[in-house]
């Protein structure tokens, strides 16, 4: 078996509920350093850039690159790249997602006739005006992607809708389905181990979410550390390591360098 190099950490409902950081969160990521790992802060949260995240996760993570962090607003412009190159894009989604858009080389435009491609992700301010320009420019024939289809999003006040929401309402509307490059889909899983130049089988997934980030260890086939801090409570499946917080997942991954 290869040796342990680097984590694949999720964030929300992980290290910070909203915009609060867990209990342990920054013990944990202090300890994996010691340990010489490598750290790649991977999210489905497309409401921030990557510059915006580092901004909010400083006080968790300390000094940390834009390079340390890959979210679904990322996988979702470097797709669009490798397949249609620089293209013109209407975002169904928050800011963050159309500044990754635009430091992708895309130009994000305002009407659905415009647009060569939708990407959808979350939002905490979406019109229905906004879906209906999606839905037209969809049925054009936009190629439709989604960044996540996460069914909820853990705040300190609760659980909010996902982007799952808003993507299952433009499949539906369209009829058509979208392409999921977030977690657990393997186009982000091969970009981070792609990003960090390591095999599966030398990264540990960890994460809060048994459908999403446990699924993405079993189908990059990675080892997983559940986390019960978030969404998931009551594990279903022995294909993974639970921890019940985060000072327990220190300890499960200890068993596995």
């Amino acid at each position: 078996m290869s040796r342990v190099e680097a984590v694949l950490m999720d964030v929300d409902g992980t290290l910070f509920l909203g915009d609060t950081p867990i209990s342990g969160a920054s013990r944990l990521v202090e300890r994996l350093r010691e340990w010489g790992l490598r750290i790649l802060f991977l999210t489905n949260n497309s409401f921030y850039s990557r510059r915006m995240l580092l901004d909010k996760m400083l006080s968790v993570i300390g000094d940390a690159r834009l390079e340390d962090v890959l979210n679904s607003g990322l996988a979702a412009s470097e797709y669009l790249r490798e397949r249609r190159g620089a293209c013109r894009v209407f975002v169904v989604g928050d800011v963050g997602l159309v500044e990754e858009m635009i430091l992708g080389g895309h130009q994000v435009v305002g009407r659905s006739e415009d647009a060569d491609a939708v990407v959808a992700g979350g939002t905490k301010d979406i019109s229905y005006w906004r879906l209906v320009e999606g839905h037209r420019a969809i049925l054009k024939g936009a190629l439709f992607i989604a960044t996540n289809k996460d069914h909820i999003y853990m705040t300190e006040r609760g659980p909010m809708p996902g982007a799952g929401a808003l993507i299952s309402f433009l499949e539906t509307s369209t009829r058509r389905e979208a392409v999921l490059v977030g977690k657990p889909a393997r186009y982000i899983g091969d970009l981070a181990l792609r990003r960090l130049g390591l095999t599966p089988s030398e990264v540990v997934v960890v994460g809060d979410n048994e459908e999403v980030d446990m699924a993405l260890a079993q189908n990059i086939g990675s080892k997983g550390i559940l986390v019960l801090t978030g969404i998931s409570r009551n594990p279903s499946s022995n294909n993974w390591l639970a921890a019940k917080n985060l000072d327990e997942v220190a300890e499960k991954l200890s068993t596995l360098l």
